[in-house]
């Protein structure tokens, strides 16, 4: 359970104890008091009691569900908040996100299509926008694809850095095989405490990339304009809402004559909550065309702005 904690606390210091060595200043003092239910039942049976205070979640793995005290442990310890990590972990998120000024964003990139060149063009896209503005970026590339991520950057035209150049750090899958889920988890966990925002270029095809979703702040979906409506591009945007309220469909028109502004209409009847458009830009299988999106820097501007308009403004609580 610490490391789903350490996930969602990018840019706040963690203080644990055990819970017989909790003292009443550092109840008092902190922010917040996560309470693992394993430990609620010794907390209960300290000699004094603990003071009644605000901000206090107790957090349960599934397997604590059974536990017929839970529901007392919670109230007892005047808890506002009874989460079951993971499934609950965006209520998690939110209350941690409160203490931080601008926490860092999490963004994954999910591209429904087999061929995922299209996720791997937007990531890259992203990165090199990302980088440009001044942003201090982390990326992780948990999806092989045929277009290579690193070559596609290394391709891509960008414009010059800021006057507060930012900087990029990168992990890559080296075999054909996408990495285990909790490989995935630890490397978010590792370049989040470093990045103000991390890119997670991942396949939504693989049955652990749902579960990954749980520390994810926003999910942007890239999709050819032919595709906007399709059945698998329909399944990955309802399951990456089940994730996120934060999900946009980013429409990229495949040929000349395409009309993006009906694409994105039509996504928009579909009942896509956030859609943007652009192009054109052709790319099939093993196509020099890839690069018409790669070296049009407007491109990668107007998909940097969705992650720019979602990022969490917080302010510290009084």
């Amino acid at each position: 359970m610490r490391r789903e904690i350490e996930q969602y606390a990018r840019g706040v210091r963690l203080v644990a104890r055990p819970p017989h060595q909790l003292a009443r200043e550092d109840w008092n003092r902190a922010a917040l008091v996560l309470i693992d239910a394993q430990a609620a039942p010794i907390l209960r049976a300290r000699p004094h009691e603990l003071p009644p205070r605000d901000a206090v979640m107790l957090l349960a793995d599934p397997e604590d569900q059974d536990e017929p005290d839970l529901y007392r442990h919670a109230l007892a310890l005047g808890a506002a908040h009874l989460v079951t990590v993971p499934d609950g972990s965006g209520v998690l998120r939110k209350q941690i996100s409160m203490l931080v000024e601008r926490p860092a964003l999490m963004v994954a990139v999910l591209d429904p299509d087999p061929s995922g060149e299209v996720g791997t063009a937007s990531t890259a896209s992203l990165a090199l926008a990302g980088t440009a503005a001044g942003e201090h970026l982390g990326l992780i590339d948990a999806r092989p694809t045929r277009l290579d991520l690193h070559r596609a950057i290394q391709r891509a035209r960008h414009d010059p850095p800021a006057a507060d150049s930012g900087s990029l750090r990168t992990l890559f899958v080296i075999d054909s095989q996408p990495p285990p889920e909790d490989a995935v988890r630890e490397a978010m966990t590792d370049l989040a405490r470093r990045h103000a925002v991390t890119l997670l270029h991942l396949d939504p095809h693989q049955a652990d990339t749902l579960a990954t979703l749980g520390g994810v702040d926003l999910i942007i979906v890239p999709v050819r304009a032919r595709s906007v409506t399709a059945p698998a591009t329909r399944s990955v945007v309802a399951a990456a809402c089940r994730a996120t309220p934060h999900v946009h469909v980013h429409v990229i028109g495949d040929a000349a004559d395409t009309d993006v502004v009906a694409a994105v209409a039509a996504g928009i009847g579909a009942g896509y909550p956030s859609m943007t458009g652009g192009g054109p830009a052709d790319m099939p299988h093993e196509s020099p065309d890839v690069d018409a999106q790669l070296g049009d820097t407007n491109h990668h501007r107007r998909l940097w702005e969705v992650v720019a308009r979602y990022r969490p403004r917080t302010s510290h609580p009084a």
